[in-house]
C-alpha cells in the first residue's frame, strides 16, 4: 500500500507504449492528419513519441522519489506547489531539448513555436498527472494508516481490559485458596475461618479497586499483609514482611500484590527458611527487596511483570526495573502522583 504503482517495473515498461501512442494520435489530430494513419502508422514519429514518453515518465517518477525525501519546505501545500512547478519546468526543458535535437539533426530543420508548444503541453500534462497520482496515493495511504492505527489502539485497549479483568479474577490464586479451604476445613475449622478472612479481604480489595486509577500506599500495604498471610496457608514458602515504608504516596491498585505474588511463586519452597520481603521508599521509586532463591524453571523477570509495566506506562515515563545486588533482587516501582495521571 505504501508503494505507488508507477514504480512497478511492468507499469514503467508498458505505460510509455500507450501514452506515447496516445501522444502521437493527438499530434495527428491537432495537425488534421488522421488519415496519415492508414498510410504508415508505425512511422518514425510514433517511435519518437514513445521514446519521449519513456524519457518524461522516468523523469517524473524520479522527481516523485526526490520530492518524497525532501525535508523542506515544512508546509505541505507549498511543497506540493513547488513540486508541480519544478517538475513541469524541468519537463518542458527536457522535452524542448529532445525535440530541438530531433528536428535539427534528424529532420534537418528548426522546429517552430507551435510544434514545441504542443509537445510541451501534452508531456507537461503527463507530468502533472504523475503528481496528482502521487497526491491521491499519499492521502489514501494516510487515511488508511489512521484507520489501522485506530484499530490497533482499540485492539490494545481491549487486550488491556481483558488482561486487567483476568488479573482481577486471578483464577490460579482463587482455585488454590478454595482447594486449601477444603483441606483445612476438615482438619481445623478455626484455621479455615482465618483463611477465609484473608481470602475475602484480598479478593474484596481486588474486585473493588479495579476501576480506581490510584490508591494510597498504606491501603495497598494492608492488603499485602493479608496476601502474605493467605499464602502462609498455601504450599509456598512462608512470607515475612521486613522493612515496610509507610509514606503517603500513591501506587496503582494491586500492583504491589502482583509483585508479591510473583516473588512468592518464583521462590523455591522451603520449610526451614522464611521469605523476607522489604518494601522501602527511595527518592523516585518504591523498592521491593528480597533474597532470591528462584526456581530452576521459573524466575522473576520483566516478562513476569509485563502487565504491571504496561499499566505503569499510562502514568509515567519511568519504567519498572529489576536488578540484582549480591544475594538480593530488587524490583523498582516508579512513584506516582495524581498530577501524572492528568495526561492519560
Amino acid at each position: 500500500m505504501n508503494r505507488l504503482f508507477v514504480h512497478h517495473p511492468w507499469f514503467r515498461l508498458l505505460s510509455p507504449l500507450f501514452s506515447g501512442t496516445l501522444v502521437y494520435l493527438l499530434m495527428l489530430l491537432i495537425n488534421n492528419a488522421v488519415l496519415y494513419i492508414q498510410e504508415d502508422f508505425l512511422s518514425q514519429e510514433l517511435y519518437v513519441c514513445i521514446g519521449l514518453a519513456y524519457l518524461t515518465q522516468e523523469f517524473s517518477r524520479l522527481s516523485l522519489l526526490v520530492f518524497e525525501r525532501l525535508q523542506r519546505p515544512k508546509s505541505f501545500l507549498f511543497k506540493v506547489l513547488l513540486q508541480i512547478g519544478v517538475s513541469i519546468l524541468l519537463t518542458i526543458g527536457l522535452v524542448y531539448l529532445s525535440m530541438y535535437l530531433y528536428f535539427k539533426y534528424i529532420l534537418q530543420y528548426t522546429p517552430n513555436f507551435r510544434e514545441l508548444f504542443v509537445f510541451n503541453s501534452i508531456f507537461s500534462f503527463i507530468t502533472l498527472l504523475y503528481v496528482v497520482l502521487y497526491l491521491g496515493h499519499y492521502f489514501l495511504f494516510r487515511k488508511n494508516t489512521q484507520k489501522i492505527e485506530k484499530e490497533l489502539r482499540a485492539k490494545q485497549a481491549i487486550e488491556h481490559d481483558f488482561a486487567s479483568y483476568r488479573n482481577g479474577i486471578n483464577p490460579k490464586l482463587l482455585f488454590e485458596s478454595l482447594e486449601a479451604m477444603l483441606v483445612v476445613m476438615k482438619e481445623n475449622p478455626a484455621k479455615a475461618e482465618e483463611l477465609t478472612d484473608h481470602f475475602s479481604t484480598v479478593y474484596r480489595y481486588i474486585l473493588s479497586k479495579r476501576k480506581r486509577e490510584m490508591v494510597p500506599l498504606r491501603e495497598e500495604l494492608t492488603i499485602v499483609k493479608a496476601l502474605s498471610q493467605l499464602f502462609d496457608h498455601l504450599p509456598y514458602r512462608k512470607v515475612q514482611l521486613g522493612k515496610v515504608s509507610d509514606t503517603d504516596f500513591t501506587v496503582l491498585p494491586t500492583s504491589l500484590l502482583k509483585v508479591m505474588e510473583s516473588i512468592i511463586r518464583t521462590t523455591i519452597v522451603s520449610a526451614r527458611k522464611a521469605l523476607v520481603i522489604d518494601i522501602v521508599e527511595n527518592k523516585e521509586s518504591l523498592e521491593v527487596r528480597y533474597e532470591h532463591e528462584e526456581k530452576l524453571e521459573e524466575s522473576l523477570s520483566m516478562d513476569t511483570l509485563k502487565d504491571i509495566s504496561h499499566s505503569y506506562r499510562f502514568y509515567t515515563d519511568m519504567p519498572i526495573q529489576i536488578r540484582e545486588e549480591g544475594p538480593f533482587k530488587i524490583i523498582k516501582l516508579p512513584k506516582l502522583t495524581y498530577n501524572e495521571s492528568s495526561h492519560t
